[in-house]
């Protein structure tokens, strides 16, 4: 049986980690939610006799934090934004390439990826691997979340009955465009520039909708959408956690309306690509507390341990 240790509750992955790894019959899970239940020393005891430690806390005391872990068979999944870019952290997304698997399961140290930075790498990715898309492109991706991507404040403030009006309607961030994800989404897959990023945040718990707008004259191959379409399913044809939906379906599969929140309460990510000859659109549709937050982190987490990949996944 192996110990797991959830350290913190910052953030969003626990809002749906608890009921992923509670009942696993071959973990043994401990849940450290407050420092004041616990001395120093039994925090410091703690964290260097788990197999593996979640640490659900802000950038700032992760950093704090890993100094602490000096058991080197100690394994961290961190959830925040601390080390995402770090050389010494692999990247937690099991789809990027054959090899990341292989790589996380051999690391010590992994970083959770950005729900919004996600999607992004997926729709991004199977087009620079296939040389179609140049990696200088200029991007322009936007992105739609629910609420509950901010964690249990912004669930408390968008659930109060006093709210401000301006909360029921969607309200985008990033104003300044001086994003973490946009260095994010080069470090995980090449792009040269900072990608533009649109983010908003709207009036539904959870859910996220991730869209690249491509003119397709300007790619290093000019295909059709369609053509395009092929590129990625055939990417991810093996993938049990993603669905290209077919490109002839799409439209009429969503009613001609793609709402962010389709995959809430899903571990699976849904890609579909529209478009005719000269316009493409991609679109990644998840739900940020699964693929985009708890789920990720167990899918992770089974790599580096040894265990079945998709074990409480699905």
């Amino acid at each position: 049986m192996k110990k797991i240790l959830v350290d913190g509750h910052y953030g969003t992955v626990n809002l749906n980690l608890n009921k992923m790894i509670m009942n696993r019959e071959d973990l043994e899970v401990i849940y450290l939610e407050s420092r004041s239940k616990v001395t120093s020393e039994q925090r410091v005891n703690l964290l260097n006799t788990a197999d593996l430690v979640i640490l659900c806390q802000s950038a700032q005391t992760v950093v704090e934090t890993m100094p602490l872990i000096t058991n080197r068979s100690v394994k961290v999944i961190d959830t925040s934004n601390a080390f995402r870019l770090s050389p010494n952290w692999v990247y937690g997304l099991p789809e990027l390439s054959p090899e990341q698997r292989s790589k996380i399961a051999g690391s010590r140290f992994v970083s959770l990826p950005a729900p919004m930075a996600l999607g992004s790498v997926l729709l991004i990715n199977p087009l620079l691997k296939g040389r179609i898309m140049p990696p200088y492109l200029p991007l322009y991706i936007n992105s739609v979340v629910g609420y509950s991507s901010g964690g249990a404040n912004m669930i408390a403030l968008y659930e109060a009955p006093d709210r401000p009006r301006s909360y029921s309607s969607a309200r985008q961030y990033g104003l300044d465009q001086n994003i973490l994800q946009q260095k994010e989404i080069m470090h995980a897959v090449g792009v040269s520039y900072r990608p533009a990023l649109n983010p908003m945040i709207d009036d539904y718990p959870n859910g996220i909708l991730v869209t690249l707008p491509l003119q397709l004259r300007t790619l290093s191959k000019r295909l059709h959408a369609k053509q395009i379409w092929e590129v990625i399913s055939r990417f991810y044809e093996r993938e049990p956690l993603i669905e290209t939906v077919p490109f002839e379906s799409s439209i009429d599969e969503v009613g001609g309306y793609l709402d962010a929140g389709g995959m809430a309460g899903s571990n699976r990510v849904q890609i579909f690509v529209f478009g005719d000859n000269d316009i493409c659109l991609l679109a990644a549709r998840f739900d940020n507390l699964g693929k985009g937050g708890a789920g990720a982190v167990v899918q992770n987490m089974n790599l580096m341990l040894g265990l079945e990949e998709l074990k409480g996944v699905i």
